[in-house]
C-alpha cells in the first residue's frame, strides 16, 4: 500500500487551475483565504465536519456516474458534487467538489488504471497550508477481493494508519436501513468500524447511504474525505462493471452467442 507523496501526474490546465485555487485557499497569506468565496463550505475551524454523521449519495443524471451528496433526496442545498470521467478524458476519473458545482475545486480525486484494479486517491484539504496535494494507492486485498485498503493521516497523532473498505454486515450497516448487507469501513490497528455505506434496497436515484460512528474528532478531516471519495471510486467502479457486462450481453445477443 503506497505511502503518501507527492503527486507527480501533471493535471490538465482545468484540471490545474482547480487545483491551483483550492492550495491558495489553504494558504492563509492568499487574497482567496482573506476574502473566500461565499459558496465555498466552511472551513474546518468554523465547521467541525465537512460531512454530516449520515448522508446519501444521488444520481446526478441518467446516463453518467455523477453524484450529488446530500442529506436526503431533493434536497435544495446538496453539499457536494461528484463528476465522473471516462478514459478519454484529461481529467481524473472521480472528483469529488469541495461545493454542489461542479467547476468547483476538489476536495480529492480518484484515478483509475486500465490494467490494474489500484485506485490513486489524491487529498486537497486536511493537509498542511501550502503543502501539495498528497497521493495514496487504494489496493484490493486480494485477486477476488472486493475489499480495499487505504491509508489515511489522523489528526489527533499527526500518523498514517490503514483503513479497510469491505463488505459486511450486522447492527452498524442495519442502522442505516435498506439491505442488511453492505460496505464497513475499519480501522485496521483497532479492527473498530468507523464508517457504514449500503446501497439502496429499491431506487432510481439514489445511490447509497453512509454513516459516520466512532471518534470523527481524533481521526479527523484527512480520514473523512478520503473515505468518502474511497467509497464514491468503489461504487464508480462497479457502475462501470455492471455497464461493461450489459454491453457484452447486448453483442453477444446480437451475434447469436
Amino acid at each position: 500500500m503506497g505511502l503518501f507523496s507527492l503527486n507527480e501526474k501533471p493535471p490538465s490546465p482545468s484540471y490545474e487551475s482547480a487545483t491551483s485555487e483550492t492550495l491558495k485557499a489553504q494558504d492563509p497569506n492568499s487574497a482567496a483565504r482573506r476574502s473566500p468565496s461565499p459558496v465555498r463550505p466552511p472551513s474546518q475551524t468554523n465547521l467541525q465536519f465537512r460531512f454530516p454523521q449520515v448522508f446519501g449519495l444521488y444520481s446526478a443524471g441518467s446516463f453518467s456516474g455523477d453524484l450529488y451528496i446530500a442529506q436526503k433526496k431533493d434536497d435544495p442545498n446538496p453539499l457536494y458534487y461528484v463528476s465522473t470521467h471516462n478514459g478519454l478524458s484529461s481529467q481524473p476519473s472521480v472528483i469529488l467538489h469541495s461545493t454542489c458545482n461542479s467547476n468547483s475545486p476538489p476536495h480529492a480525486t480518484a484515478d483509475f488504471h486500465s490494467f490494474s484494479s489500484t485506485i490513486d486517491l489524491t487529498l486537497f484539504v486536511g493537509i498542511p497550508p501550502g503543502s501539495s496535494p498528497q497521493t495514496c494507492v487504494m489496493e484490493s486485498t486480494g485477486m477476488m477481493s472486493s475489499s480495499r485498503m487505504f491509508q489515511a493521516p489522523i489528526h489527533s497523532t499527526g500518523q498514517l494508519e490503514t483503513f479497510e473498505w469491505k463488505g459486511g454486515s450486522g447492527a452498524e450497516v442495519q442502522m442505516l436501513g435498506g439491505r442488511s448487507h453492505g460496505k464497513k469501513c475499519l480501522r485496521v490497528s483497532t479492527g473498530e468500524v468507523v464508517a457504514v455505506f449500503i446501497h439502496p434496497s429499491m431506487s432510481l436515484d439514489k445511490r447509497g447511504k453512509m454513516a459516520f460512528i466512532g471518534d470523527r474528532v481524533n481521526l479527523g478531516e484527512a480520514f473523512e474525505v478520503l473515505a468518502v471519495m474511497g467509497v464514491v471510486a468503489m461504487v464508480e467502479k462497479e457502475r462501470r462493471a455492471k455497464q461493461r457486462n450489459r454491453n457484452n450481453r447486448g453483442v453477444n445477443s446480437i451475434n447469436g452467442i
